[in-house]
């Protein structure tokens, strides 16, 4: 059996006004993605032994690595959640890839969500047989007074020795530093329910999004991590460039048609941060 290992951090969401927290991040919809294509999944992350119980429960089908941290990754959201984070309340330590053995892997895909996988450990990804990339974490900052999250005006392609392939949002690509660098290997530009761009060297691949019908939102959180991991999968198993940008453009649409969203993990218990610290 193929196996898909997601990195990034497991974070708790929180809405403002309430004491309930869920679970977040997008290695949890990426390895449902591979469960559902039938692969092992594992997910290493960087976190408290109150989030370690919370995702092996919430996830008893995924192996679980957590490297232990003094504090979670939290992220605090308005009531209208489908905004999106607004502050970083805490930050977990950083992911050091050096630390595990990829060797098995057949998929690595990194998946940032706050700039938390180490830069100088990427060596590591070499173990692994297919290495893919959504890094939309390193474009994230937060003020170190309020906590509030901003966003980097240029997103530089440092990354781009290490992985095969990667998958942008359209606000991500145009924020790309340096565009040409991506031109060797298969770039996916998610578009919403405009569907995707493909780009590979000269060849510029455009797939129309597919009708799902009303969708609020709040549906469409996860998409673009579901998509990135079709995607990468479809590479991995051998598809073409074509037939896997297609094949992850209907994984994602299904994804948001269903309202998977409302599947999520959730997280029992109560808010993990009751003093609501600033981020470390």
């Amino acid at each position: 059996m193929s196996t898909y290992v997601a990195v990034g951090s497991v974070c708790w969401d929180v809405v403002e006004g309430s004491d309930d927290a869920r679970l977040g991040g997008s290695v949890l919809f990426s390895s449902r993605v591979a469960l559902a294509r039938g692969w092992d999944a594992r997910i290493v992350t960087s976190g408290t032994a109150q989030l370690e119980a919370a995702l092996v429960a919430a996830l008893p089908d995924v192996e679980v690595h957590v490297e232990r941290s003094a504090t979670d990754t939290i992220f605090g959201f308005s009531v209208h959640a489908e905004l999106g984070p607004q502050r970083l309340v805490s930050r977990a330590d950083q992911i050091d890839l050096s630390r595990h053995a990829f060797g098995d892997a057949d998929v690595l895909h990194l998946a940032p969500i706050m700039d938390e996988i180490a830069h100088g450990s990427f060596g590591a990804t070499a173990r692994a047989g297919f290495v893919g990339i959504t890094p939309q974490g390193f474009l994230r900052a937060a003020d170190p007074t309020t906590g509030a999250l901003l966003r980097h005006e240029r997103l530089d392609a440092w990354w781009v020795e290490h992985v095969g392939a990667v998958v942008l949002s359209e606000d991500e690509y145009a924020r790309l530093a340096q565009p040409d660098a991506l031109r060797s290997i298969p770039t996916a530009v998610t578009r919403g329910e405009r569907g995707c761009v493909g780009r590979l060297g000269d060849e510029v691949l455009e797939v129309p999004g597919v009708d799902v019908g009303d969708v609020s939102p709040v549906g469409t959180i996860g998409a673009g991590d579901v998509f990135g991991a079709a995607f990468f999968v479809a590479l991995a198993e051998g598809l073409d460039f074509a037939a896997a940008l297609m094949a992850a453009n209907e994984t994602a649409a299904g994804h948001v048609g269903r309202g998977d969203f409302a599947s999520r993990p959730e997280a029992s218990g109560p808010k993990p941060d009751p003093e609501m610290r600033r981020p470390n």
